[in-house]
């Protein structure tokens, strides 16, 4: 039993000295900035949005993006329940993110707080910063579920492993989120581009595989959708309160 405990203890070691810290780009805030607690302040400036292996996207296109605010967290159970008094969840869940939530019904969550949902964009550029990294974290390796069936959020704040380079959790596994951007590509018709609504970062999974998603794959779903793996952040202009 003791050797037991002791060869569990130097591997529950190793693996935390082995943590990979994710490289975060240095950002010089504007002097009179004021920045929530829960939000972060992505800077103006161009990055590459899409890939030009994935026809869907903008094919790697060079976008200049405005600065904006968006939060560091994905909506939390306990706060959407704050707005809508109904949304029930488990105790024990509540820093778990807000899912069974329409697009309407985040975006006026968003609203009732003074944010909105984030852009297309915004999302992108939160989620894979300035240099182009495919992964939010920039290394690749398979998700730790690999081999099991269903879907598992869980709380937002959980992997500081699995951050984006602006130190934005959740973009590239838990939930998926929407954004507020119609789904259009080269392949949609007249008819469905107002049928479907962006959602960004959760995982992918077939039915025994679970993985990561690249920073810049995108999905759809139909506006009135609402489903246990669809979650939701919101964003702001940089004078938001």
């Amino acid at each position: 039993m003791i050797r037991f405990l002791l060869v569990a203890f130097s591997l529950n070691f190793i693996f935390a000295c082995g943590k990979d810290e994710v490289e975060q780009i240095k950002v010089n805030i504007p002097e009179g900035i004021m920045i929530p607690d829960d939000m972060a302040y992505i800077p103006s400036g161009n990055f590459i949005m899409g890939h030009s292996d994935y026809p869907d996207t903008k094919k790697g296109e060079i976008v200049d993006q405005e600065a904006f605010l968006i939060d560091r967290f994905e909506v939390t159970r306990e706060q959407f329940s704050s707005f809508k008094r109904d949304y029930s969840f488990h105790p024990k869940k509540a820093r778990f993110p807000a899912s069974m939530v329409t697009f309407k019904q985040a975006e006026e969550y968003c609203i009732w707080n003074g944010r909105r949902l984030p852009t297309e964009s915004e999302w992108e550029k939160s989620a894979r910063g300035s240099d182009g990294r495919k992964w939010a974290w920039k290394k690749y390796y398979e998700h730790p579920n690999n081999g099991f069936s269903g879907f598992i959020p869980e709380a937002v704040d959980l992997r500081d492993e699995w951050i984006s380079p602006y130190g934005i959790y959740g973009m590239g596994h838990n939930v998926w989120e929407w954004t507020s951007d119609w789904f259009v590509s080269g392949k949609t018709s007249e008819a469905d581009s107002k049928r479907y609504k962006v959602i960004r970062g959760g995982l992918t999974q077939t039915h025994t595989v679970i993985k990561f998603t690249p920073t810049y794959f995108r999905n759809k779903m139909e506006p009135t959708g609402y489903f246990n793996f669809i979650g939701f952040r919101c964003a702001c202009s940089v004078d938001c309160k």
